[in-house]
């Protein structure tokens, strides 16, 4: 009976939730799998039935700022590579969807926008031309809520020392 216990509880630490025990949970912004889909179709999908690519585009350590005020963000030049070639190619008008989570917790879909589209994002979006890059509010958001100043990526933010209050 001993050995089943520990083989349980050697199994759930082995567990990775996305949680780093010294920092807490862990902010990140995922692209989905299927790189098919546009954010126009997603914009009223259960983030639950989203699936996720297997690594984020950017992971918390990729983060070297992040302004609450603006939610403007810098990241390390690999990080910023990607973002790159996401602005430099013709995207498409419904926007690249992607996932903001902390930890294993879905906290918004948002979307990379083109300034070419005819579509307004109804989601928090990321325009591929601004430098630095800034998570803005969905179209139309003034008096919704507001998705990016949700507290757990405050405090994933804060804890890791990368925010600028």
């Amino acid at each position: 009976m001993r050995t089943v216990i520990s083989l349980c509880l050697f199994g759930l630490t082995a567990c990775d939730s996305g949680i780093d025990s010294s920092e807490g949970p862990q902010f990140a912004i995922y692209r989905l799998r299927d790189a098919k889909l546009f954010a126009s179709q997603l914009w009223d999908e259960p983030l639950e039935n989203l699936v996720l690519a297997d690594t984020p585009l950017v992971a918390l350590e990729d983060v070297t700022s992040y302004r609450w005020q603006t939610h403007e963000f810098k990241v390390t030049a690999a990080a910023d590579s990607q973002l790159a070639a996401i602005s430099t190619t013709l995207g498409p008008v419904g926007g690249i969807p992607f996932v903001v989570t902390v930890g294993n917790e879905r906290i918004y879909l948002g979307a990379f926008w083109y300034p070419h589209s005819s579509l307004v994002p109804q989601v928090p979006y990321i325009d591929v031309m601004l430098d630095p890059h800034r998570i803005c509010q969905r179209w139309g958001g003034q008096g919704g809520e507001d998705k990016r100043n949700d507290p757990r990526i405050y405090l994933a933010l804060k804890n890791a020392r990368v925010l600028i209050e």
